[in-house]
């Protein structure tokens, strides 16, 4: 029986600790200390231990995650996710007022205009004022369900903040992370030796899609709504009938909205507020990377309508590229994984989006002889796509009296051997150098290789560094012990890591090894190439150039390159040690005759454009089932899976007679369903 008093007591406790998440949170202005709200949670929590009847999904002490997840679902929209079509400068702004104008008849609009957030869209979906579901847009149809990560994301009301909130309310928004809060996760990654994440961007969207909620739990993730997909009222006709009462009233139900939002009366209006915005970027709390304007009326969105693929009422009207002026004030030569010397412009420290840049990369020997850079130059530098700084030019007139052309070593950094030129490469000549020693096992650890998830790259350096690690074949004999000698490394991270080993050893495929090898012109299509055609690594190493040029993708290069690894003294004792740890993945026949009995057996697929999930998350959906997933397009492929922006890729297979599906069709193939009908239902 349950006890009203404690009933009535949880009740209390679980709205005032979502008040004063919202306190926090969205508004910015707690009322109470840290202390004192960690004291409430514990009363909560010691409460719902004592009666389990008392369980509520939406109780705020589920925001610290449950039990990892089986796998993600898909989740059918039920009014599309569109896209929005972009523009680049104030010109394309003016075309696209125009055709505005044109289409309801008046210049007289106004516009909602949200700074455009840099994060994961998003779609959470409320019954009755209670959250039910979250789901990621994915291909705005179909996206995935993320129920149990949106939970933790301590902005996001779980109960509305109105006593007749709507029967049903989706509200669409961005999940993103500050750049305060990005910096500091950063550094907290970086100490554990994690991985360090490119963006913002990259980082909601990974810790989003983590199956274990407890990740997403410990990330500092922030919902920003935009907008709504449906919304049903009690016998009521809605309220909002502009793009502004829709953001204002959500605002009202508990959500945070971006600040900076705002009504422009007049085009005029929006381009000045796109320059504005534009000028505070580097300031604002959050990356963004354009302004969105939206016709404000509703009506006048109906009659505007859509496009295949977004409204004609909202354009995304894009910033350019941060640049910015320093000095260069050294050349640092780097040696990767194949040997190749590569060239890293050391700057003078400069703030560049929202992050302090002193390093980029300068490409290759025949790259700065082209712009002729030199040290001591004043140069201009740019964040391609706000991720990864490029020195694009010299200022020449500020460049120093006594600047020198560069000259570029010729022997390597690190073991000081020979170098030798390779077309535009200059290649260590040292079979043994330590910098490729350590880059091969970065390699073999990371995605394009075995992908063992919880090997960190930074770990796996100093244990190369340290000698603790000289070749791959070591990560198999290594012992936990060996870990939790450095400073930093938990219990449970070197447990994590012996972990992702082990299950390498057993369940990685033949391909994957390959690929790992670092074996220079072999990439994933040929690593899988050859995994279908030879049981092990042992058999490639029997055949012959000739033999190896007969199979697909293997040209006249690529097979030298093959020969000429297998057949090395490095490969011999290599492949000698793998033996001895027992990891020997198997592929050909063998392989094969696996797969015969799978649904997909013998089908090839083939994915382009962009997905609702990563790439060989989908590639492994078939894999799984027998199937095989190709690189490129021809007439093997049998079912090619198109996203939004597929390209070229489409016409090809159309010419090829190449069956074309989208990702709905492909998940209704996988779950052996019959094709789902397409929806046109509109969006706001």
């Amino acid at each position: 029986m349950i006890s009203s008093a404690a009933a009535e007591r949880a009740a209390y406790l679980r709205e005032k600790l979502e008040y004063h998440n919202h306190r926090y949170y969205v508004l910015d202005a707690p009322e109470i200390t840290d202390a004192e709200y960690d004291e409430l949670f514990r009363e909560l929590a010691a409460i719902e231990t004592a009666h389990p009847e008392l369980d509520d999904p939406n109780s705020p002490t589920k925001r610290v995650g449950g039990k990892p997840a089986a796998g993600f679902t898909p989740y059918e929209h039920a009014v599309r996710m569109y896209s929005l079509d972009n523009g680049m400068d104030l010109e394309a702004w003016r075309g696209f007022a125009e055709r505005v104008a044109k289409g309801v008849g008046t210049s007289d609009i106004s516009y909602w205009t949200d700074p455009k957030m840099d994060g994961l869209a998003m779609e959470a979906i409320y019954e009755n004022g209670r959250f039910v579901r979250a789901a990621t847009r994915g291909d705005g149809m179909v996206g995935e369900d993320v129920t149990h990560n949106m939970r933790t994301v301590m902005n996001l009301p779980l109960t509305l903040h109105n006593a007749n909130p709507p029967e049903l309310l989706e509200v669409r928004g961005e999940v993103v992370i500050s750049n305060k809060d990005f910096a500091a996760l950063n550094a907290r990654q970086a100490e554990a030796g994690e991985k360090v994440f490119a963006n913002p961007r990259n980082a909601a969207a990974g810790s989003i899609r983590q199956l274990d909620p407890k990740v997403a739990a410990s990330r500092p993730l922030r919902f920003m709504a935009y907008g709504i997909g449906r919304v049903e009222w009690d016998g009521d006709s809605s309220p909002w009938a502009t793009q502004q009462s829709i953001v204002e009233g959500v605002q009202e139900l508990g959500f945070a909205v971006a600040p900076e939002a705002r009504l422009c009366a007049s085009s005029r209006e929006v381009a000045d507020y796109f320059q504005q915005l534009m000028a505070e970027r580097a300031g604002l709390p959050f990356e963004i990377d354009g302004v969105v304007a939206k016709v404000n009326d509703l009506e006048m969105q109906r009659a505007l309508g859509f496009t295949s693929r977004a409204p004609r009422w909202a354009l995304a009207l894009k910033f350019p590229a941060h640049q910015t002026s320093t000095r260069l004030n050294n050349i640092r030569i780097q040696v990767g994984r194949t040997g190749v010397l590569t060239p890293v412009a050391e700057l003078e420290p400069v703030e560049l989006a929202g992050v302090v840049v002193s390093s980029a990369t300068l490409h290759n020997k025949g790259y700065i002889g082209e712009r002729d850079f030199r040290i001591g130059d004043t140069v201009l530098i740019q964040r391609a796509g706000d991720v990864i700084p490029q020195v694009l030019s010299v200022d020449l007139e500020k460049r120093p009296e006594s600047a020198v052309s560069y000259p570029f070593p010729m022997q390597c950094p690190v073991c000081h051997s020979p170098a030798v030129e390779d077309g535009e490469r200059v290649i260590c000549t040292n079979p043994t150098c330590p910098a490729k020693t350590v880059q091969r096992i970065i390699h073999f650890v990371s995605k394009a290789g075995l992908d063992m998830e919880g090997v960190g790259k930074q770990w796996v350096r100093k244990l190369a560094e340290d000698g603790v690690l000289n070749s791959p074949a070591d990560l198999f004999t290594l012992q936990k012990t060996a870990l939790l000698k450095y400073g930093g490394m938990g219990d449970k991270s070197a447990e994590n890591f012996i972990k992702a080993i082990h299950k390498a050893r057993h369940d990685a495929p033949l391909w994957r090894l390959i690929a790992g090898l670092g074996i220079r012109h072999v990439g994933e299509q040929t690593a899988r190439t050859l995994a279908d055609n030879f049981e092990d690594l042992a058999a490639i190493g029997k055949v012959t150039r000739e033999e190896l040029q007969e199979l697909e993708d293997v040209g006249p290069i690529v097979a030298e390159s093959l020969y000429d690894y297998f057949h090395s003294p490095e490969a011999d004792e290599l492949f000698a040690r793998f033996k001895e740890a027992d990891f020997w993945p198997k592929g050909g026949v063998k392989a094969a005759e696996a797969a015969s009995g799978l649904p997909l057996a013998g089908k090839v697929f083939l994915f382009t454009g962009t997905l609702p999930v990563k790439r060989d998350e989908a590639q492994a959906m078939v894999e799984a089932l027998g199937g095989v997933a190709a690189k490129a397009i021809s007439r093997k492929v049998d079912y090619l899976v198109a996203g939004e922006k597929a390209g070229s890729k489409v016409a090809k297979a159309e010419k090829l007679g190449v069956e074309i599906i989208d990702f709905e069709a492909f998940q209704a193939l996988l779950q052996g369903m019959p094709k789902a009908k397409p929806k046109s239902l509109l969006d706001f």
